[in-house]
Parts: structure tokens; sequence; C-alpha cells
């Protein structure tokens, strides 16, 4: 690889877009460019509900992208969020093509990752990623890559995560508009994962929960490849409103309470100097009173994050995944700061938890430290796993167009292979 390659990753949320610009060699990916949190318009729950004011937004992150990184965006990898993304695992079974050896080749994987994507999907649905998980030869199973090895049947085990062809029409119809073209599209349970999760973490049992703005994304890992993955129409936008109702205040003044309260616990983790009994001032914001309880925050806030970790253990109770998951959950995204989250998490899911912040990115990393930066550093390192396997195409799932080069398609199949 001669000449760095530019990577640019999109996160669409509910409540803000960022754009981050990569540029990926062979030993490192070094952050470039980042646009900051701009304010998302025309987007709800991770759904485009106004073009117009969607392409506005997206496109004010891109212009500060680009003057930052000095580089001029022409593809980018795009998270795609929304209650409309399901999964199913598919089992998928090839004969080996005779040869004198009977030797497995990139052909086979290919073509029996082609035969796992033979599900039964409503016109609606459209296949957002196929994730081979394991593969059987002549009934020996365990096998990550099968590539080499002598047999004549070849088994894989799949996970396909799927979503609503019009909602990720409309995501790319967006991204178009402003002049850029979608290298793909990425569910942000996946991107975040990249960011965040340890290849421990994913080989012994994990849950990642990436809490937006709207939405609350999850994906379950086991003998490192993802098993189960849901997003609940549920986020950090809740918070701000049980708020914003119980102070009787603007939302953009509960925004800032939360997030005060937010920073306040993360000093308190090292100090030890602020309880929950003591008084909250709110006197700058315009209330009826100068200060409450902050054990009277807390409650509100307590309500809340209890009902999103117990959807989220209803999902795992739905997927059989109880105690199945021994290294716990890893929370991440903008509400994830969120004060009392880790053990809100504990004692709702019964299970260790922790806060993942990005890693496996140098350059301008301290634009993209916090949780909310989880899903757009993990769409650089998606690309960037793509790229250095060779391969950038993306299997066109909209035209079905499954014509290219079997190697070429290999080739990415082996860069999501944990």
């Amino acid at each position: 690889m001669h000449k760095d390659k530019i990577i640019t990753g999109i996160d669409i949320g509910s409540t803000k877009i960022t754009t981050t610009v990569a540029s990926v060699s062979e030993s490192k990916i070094s952050i470039i460019g980042v646009s900051g949190a701009v304010p998302s318009k025309g987007i709800n729950k991770g759904n485009v509900v106004d073009i117009d004011s969607a392409v506005e937004a997206i496109s004010t992150s891109l212009d500060k992208a680009e003057r930052m990184s000095g580089v001029s965006i022409s593809n980018a990898f795009v998270t795609l969020n929304g209650s409309h993304i399901e999964n199913l695992n598919s089992h998928g079974v090839v004969a080996v093509s005779p040869t004198q050896t009977s030797e497995i080749t990139k052909e086979d994987v290919a073509r029996v990752i082609e035969a796992a994507q033979a599900v039964s999907l409503p016109s609606t649905r459209e296949i957002v990623h196929v994730i081979p998980r394991d593969f059987s030869v002549d009934s020996q199973e365990g096998i990550k890559d099968p590539v080499g090895m002598s047999g004549v049947r070849l088994e894989v085990e799949t996970n396909i995560i799927h979503g609503s062809a019009t909602a990720m029409r409309n995501i790319t119809k967006c991204i178009n508009q402003v002049g850029v073209n979608v290298d793909e599209l990425i569910y942000t349970g996946i991107s975040s994962s990249e960011a965040v999760l340890t290849d421990t973490e994913k080989e012994l049992g994990t849950l990642m929960v990436d809490i937006g703005g709207g939405t609350t994304a999850m994906i379950a890992f086991i003998e490192g490849s993802p098993i189960h993955s849901a997003v609940l129409p549920i986020g950090g936008k809740f918070i701000t409103q049980d708020l914003a109702i119980g102070l009787r205040s603007r939302l953009d003044d509960a925004e800032k309470i939360k997030l005060r309260l937010s920073n306040e616990a993360m000093i308190s983790k090292t100090m030890q100097n602020i309880r929950r009994e003591d008084d909250f001032d709110v006197s700058e914001f315009g209330l009826e009173i100068e200060s409450v309880p902050r054990s009277m925050l807390y409650k509100i806030i307590d309500a809340r994050l209890e009902e999103i970790f117990r959807l989220v253990a209803l999902e795992i109770t739905k997927a059989n995944l109880n105690g199945k998951l021994p290294a716990g959950v890893v929370i991440t995204g903008g509400a994830s700061l969120t004060a009392g989250v880790e053990r809100s998490a504990k004692v709702n899911l019964k299970m260790p938890a922790r806060v993942g912040t990005p890693k496996g990115v140098t350059g301008l990393i301290d634009e993209i430290q916090g949780p909310a930066s989880s899903s757009g550093v993990g769409a650089i390192l998606y690309g960037a796993k793509l790229y250095r396997g060779g391969n950038l195409l993306s299997l066109d799932n909209k035209n079905g167009n499954m014509k290219k080069s079997l190697s070429k398609i290999f080739e990415k199949i082996k860069a999501l292979l944990p």
C-alpha cells in the first residue's frame, strides 16, 4: 500500500450528526478532521422524516469536517439506526468445488455465504450485513477460516442484519444529495462495537449498548461474532424531557442541568465530595425555585434509565442469552455519560458494566475521545478493515448484484471474520 487512503465516517443520529475523516495506512489510522456535533434536523429515531432539513444538517457537518481535514469528501461509510433494524441467524450449505485435492477455496466460501443469504424476507426489507459466525467442514465445527482445508461439504452459520428498504434508501438519498457516495451503510451497533469492544470481550460473550438521543442500539457477541441485534425507540432525549416536566423548565435548560449533574457524578467518582442528598443550584435557569434536591433529579433520571435497561433485559431474554454474556455490558453513545448509568445497568441487567470510549485511532484524539464519538470512529475502523482486506466495494444489496468478483467478495467476508 503505497499511499494513505482517506476514509470518512458519517454518524447520523436523532440529535446530532458527526463526520469523521481519517488517513489510513497499513500501520495506523489517524483522525485528520472532525465536524463536531452538528444538531440533527429532519431525523427522528434514526429515520429521515424531512429530506431537505436532513440534507442541510449533513451538508453543514461535511463542510466542517472538510475545512478541518483539508480534503474533499466524495465517499463515506454511513451509520444506520432505527427500530426497523432486525436480525436473524441463517445457515448455508454448499458442496466444495471438485478439485484434485478437494481444497476449499475463496470462491467456495463466497458461495456458502451467498447460500446463507437465501432467506425469505418481505420485499420491504433489505439486508444490511451478512456476518459469518462459524464454518463447518464435513461436520467439523468451530472453524473460523476454512480456506485451504480439505473437504467436500462446507457449511456456515451467519448473522443477517436487515432493515427497512425505504429507510435505507432515504438515508442514501440524503447523502447523495450533498455530493457524496455511500461506500456502505453500517448498523450503529456494529460500528460502535468496532470502536469500544475488545477481542477478549467479544470472545467471552458481551453486550454492547449504544444509548443515543432517540434510540438505543444493542448487539450481543458470543465467541467473537454477533448473535443478536435490536434497536429500542428510546434514548437520552427522553431523560431530558422527563427532567423538563419534573422541573417545569425549558428543554434546553433541562439538558444543561442533566449534563452538569452528569459531570458532577464523574468528578465525585474520584473526589467523593458530592452526595445525592445535597441541594443542586438551579438559580441561573429562571425556575420558580433556587435549588432542588439532587435526590429528586436522580429519581427522575433513574426511572428512565431503569426503563431502558429493562427493555434491554427483555431483548436478552428473547434471544435466550441470559447467563451467556460473562464479559458483561459495555455502554456507549452520548447518553452513556448520564449520571448513574453504570449502576442502573448493573442492577437491572445483573451483570458487570462499564462505559466504553473509542480506541484504535491516533491523530486528533482529543476531538473524539468521548463515548458520543464511538459510532463515528467505529465507521472509520470498519472501513479501514475492509480497505486493508483489499476491497471497499459493497455487496450492492439494493440491486441484488452478486456478480462482482468472487475474490473481492471473499476479501470483504474475511475482513469481517473475528
